[in-house]
């Protein structure tokens, strides 16, 4: 299967592929590139590991409530896309 690499470098994976592995818009993907057979792999990411998420909770300290376990679910689910 031949894709075109849009600008910034972005890749469109084809949708029968994302019905396949259970893609869906919001989720963390694992990139892996091996260097001698000049190759990109994609893996889904199932389980979100802490070094994942470092410093996603630094902004929260002393003077800002730490979040509930609910939001924190909610960002996760959303795959934190939108966190700044």
């Amino acid at each position: 299967m031949i894709m075109k690499v849009f600008n910034k470098g972005q890749v469109v994976i084809p949708a029968a592929i994302r019905h396949a592995l259970g893609i869906d818009v919001g989720d963390m993907l694992d990139v892996r590139f091996d260097a001698g057979e000049k190759a990109i792999e994609l893996r889904k990411v199932e389980i979100y590991e802490a070094e994942t998420l470092a410093g996603s909770l630094a902004k929260y300290g002393r003077d800002r409530a730490f979040p509930s376990r609910r939001t924190m679910n909610e960002v996760l689910r959303k795959g934190m896309g939108s966190e700044t």
